[in-house]
């Protein structure tokens, strides 16, 4: 099945905004074709899927439960842990920043940042109060498990627990923001597509990792996108 794509026509002044429906893989396969202007891509998943990093070892899946839970298993081009994509339970967006937009930042860490103020200009909008992740990269053998579970510069926290996840990869043209808000967290429905010798622990270490924001996600794009236009 093809993806099926559409733009939203008064989105964000100057960048072109479109939404892409199909199956995870394939929407993480996508490659930006034109960088002339940003682009932002509203991401909508028709399937569940368990999505690994880019160098991320499948041998902690367990893909005969991942088959009888018709869940699929993917890969992306982005680094980290594995991230479980629903279309009720993930807010997902890519961004494409050319080298030449006011966005563009050589540093990565400050480059994440400043994605991650955007994103807390949004929720602040929508009464969340959330914090963001400042200090540097925390990667353990959990965080490499599970996307969730770390912490890197500009990603947002509700008591200490993730709610919104962002990497990037960086390309001549620019570089590739993909941004996951956690709209729902309930771990428990995907913990055993890992095998259980993953990480010691692991329920309870996953559940304590992340927590989510109970919002619409028609308001979060809206208002993503005019924090998006004043940055």
């Amino acid at each position: 099945m093809k993806i099926a794509e559409k733009l939203l026509p008064g989105g964000v002044p100057g960048w072109v905004v479109s939404d892409k429906t199909g199956n995870v893989q394939k929407l993480h396969s996508l490659m930006n074709q034109d960088w002339t202007l940003p682009s932002l891509w509203v991401m909508s998943p028709t399937n569940s899927c368990l999505v690994l990093g880019s160098s991320q070892d499948d041998s902690c899946i367990n893909y005969q439960h991942a088959k009888k839970a018709e869940v699929a298993i993917a890969r992306r081009r982005t680094g980290g842990g594995a991230v479980f994509v629903d279309s009720q339970a993930l807010f997902w967006v890519d961004l494409f920043v050319p080298r030449t937009h006011r966005l563009w930042e050589d540093d990565i860490g400050v480059a994440s940042m400043g994605m991650g103020g955007v994103w807390k200009k949004a929720l602040d909008s929508l009464g969340v109060d959330c914090q963001m992740y400042d200090k540097p990269f925390i990667k353990d053998s959990l965080s490499e498990l599970v996307c969730f579970a770390g912490r890197a510069p500009g990603e947002l926290l509700i008591h200490g627990r993730k709610i919104l996840g962002i990497s990037q990869r960086r390309m001549k043209e620019g570089v590739r923001f993909q941004c996951a808000l956690t709209l729902g967290w309930e771990p428990e429905e995907w913990l055993n597509l890992f095998t259980a010798e993953s990480v010691r622990n692991l329920q309870s270490e996953i559940c304590d990792a992340g927590t989510c924001v109970f919002l619409d996600r028609n308001d979060v794009l809206s208002s993503f996108m005019k924090a998006l236009t004043l940055s």
